[in-house]
């Protein structure tokens, strides 16, 4: 389980169907609330938190296509705002934007070996060490050459 986890943006995706339950569940509990703000229809506010939902389970099936469904969620939840109790009373919206970010933003694991960005102590002093001996070798390849007499060159 945490090799599948990782090998996707798991916590995008959670982010995102958290979203789409909590706005699914916010028109659900209209009754119950003495005061709501409700500015578009409730069929909106169902089908964003619909396609929400789906949008993070298919990043979970599909992750190579994060950027396209995180920025699909982030625009979702974005109109979530307007169609859905402010989104869910702002917490529904976070949840989908921050999801949608993380997903966009995520890698995969697997990079390849000797990048710039995967910088070590280790690889470090290995470099440093392979320079000092280069260095050295051009200096005594040089200082030979010049105690040479002219009838060797």
């Amino acid at each position: 389980m945490k090799s599948w986890r990782r090998s996707r943006p798991f916590w995008g995706g959670l982010f995102i169907v958290a979203a789409g339950m909590e706005l699914m569940s916010i028109p659900l509990a209209l009754d119950a609330l003495l005061a709501a703000v409700i500015f578009g229809t409730v069929g909106a506010g169902y089908l964003i938190a619909i396609a929400l939902i789906i949008a993070g389970v298919l990043i979970w099936l599909q992750p190579g296509q994060r950027v396209f469904l995180g920025l699909i969620a982030v625009l979702l939840s974005l109109a979530s705002f307007v169609y859905s109790n402010l989104g869910g009373f702002l917490l529904g919206m976070a949840l989908g934007l921050l999801g949608g970010m993380l997903t966009v933003a995520w890698t995969p694991v697997s990079r390849p070996a000797g990048r710039l960005d995967t910088v070590t102590v280790r690889g470090v002093l290995s470099a440093a060490r392979s320079f000092a001996s280069r260095l050295s070798a051009v200096r005594w390849r040089t200082a030979i050459a010049t105690l040479r007499p002219r009838s060797w060159r």
